[in-house]
């Protein structure tokens, strides 16, 4: 019997992981399985609703048609000027702003990479740069695009670490620098 796929996403919204979840906000998605068997399996993740300032930066940083803007890549980001979600709104490349379907597609493809380590991350076991969102733009692992982050200084790398840390919760989390998500897309 092939099992239905439930997947529930914890969108830990400033929540203190002190070896429990105190506060999340469940966000739950039923893949459904024709025979009607299930496996549920839970992740733990940043604010979904704080992404959408997050967005920006994946999709400039990392999503033009020849990186992650394109169908063939893990993580795929959508992006009014790159790759675009089937949509009857004649949305193009370069035409429209992101859509709030593509920037929910983007929070999953970049929670859903490596949910385990994104889990682990969450709950304060390891920290951010051991996520491949992170670790290949600042080349600490291979990463064919290159440095997509500078080493040092980079407000791309204080923006997403911001959002990720305040999924962890007090003492890490400080809030979303909304002025680093600013100036990493200035200039892109």
């Amino acid at each position: 019997m092939k099992p239905r796929i439930v997947t529930t996403l914890l969108c830990a919204s400033g929540a203190a992981l002190l070896g429990a979840i105190a506060s999340t906000t469940a966000c739950t998605i039923d893949l459904h399985e024709p025979d009607g068997g299930v496996r549920a399996t839970t992740i733990l993740a940043p604010d979904q609703g704080e992404f959408t300032t997050v967005s920006p930066v994946f999709e400039r940083r990392c999503g033009t048609l020849d990186c992650h803007g394109q169908v063939g890549r893990p993580l795929r980001i959508y992006s009014g000027l790159g790759l675009r979600l089937p949509n009857d709104a004649g949305n193009t490349p370069g035409s429209n702003a992101t859509t709030p379907d593509e920037i929910t597609a983007n929070y999953l493809a970049v929670v859903g990479l490596e949910p385990e380590q994104m889990t682990r991350v969450i709950a304060g076991q390891d920290p951010p740069r051991s996520l491949l969102i992170l670790a290949k733009p600042l080349m600490l692992e291979s990463h064919k695009g290159g440095p997509a982050i500078a080493a040092t200084g980079d407000p791309a790398e204080t923006c997403i670490t911001s959002w990720i840390n305040d999924g962890i919760g007090p003492p890490v989390a400080t809030g979303l620098d909304k002025n680093a998500c600013t100036q990493a897309v200035a200039g892109f």
